[in-house]
């Protein structure tokens, strides 16, 4: 395990070396299906090139009142991304995977997370704005669940 960590993490800072990331905190609120609202963070590695990968984390605002850490929900975006002078316009898909009831584990095989939208580059200061739902491997179907994110990122 401790090897693996150790991979993992080498793996991590040589991307971050080598390509530009961001560092960001969201908001996301569900407008249909079980319309829950989330806070989330991650980093983006790639962030101005074709293709990019997102790593991130979203909690219910009950971990933070509580202070109990009961459920989240990590994700791992690679993203198509088209990235022009101050903004980009990107699309991403996730596997969903969870953490609940003390246990990781995957959501659904056919089940993806995906999300687009915009973000706007104010120097080091970064504002993005989307939307995400959850489709089948057939992109024919989207369970009904849709929702809207912003966030708020600092670019390196």
């Amino acid at each position: 395990m401790k090897t693996k960590l150790f991979v993992l993490l080498f793996i991590l800072v040589f991307a971050i070396s080598i390509f530009s990331f961001e560092i960001s905190g969201s908001y996301l609120m569900e407008l249909s299906g079980y319309e829950r609202t989330f806070y989330g963070g991650g980093i983006t590695l790639g962030d101005k090139d074709i293709i990019g990968l997102e790593v991130g984390v979203f909690i219910p605002p009950e971990t933070i009142e509580t202070g109990e850490l009961t459920y989240f929900q990590p994700t791992t975006f690679i993203l198509v991304q088209l990235p022009f002078k101050n903004f980009k316009i990107f699309t991403g898909i996730s596997p969903i995977f969870q953490f609940y009831d003390n246990k990781f584990s995957l959501y659904s095989y056919t089940m993806y997370l995906t999300k687009a939208g915009v973000s706007l580059y104010l120097g080091p200061l970064v504002f993005t704005g989307g939307i995400n739902t959850i489709i089948d491997l057939s992109f024919q179907q989207t369970f009904g669940i849709y929702g809207v994110y912003g966030e708020f990122g600092l670019r390196f």
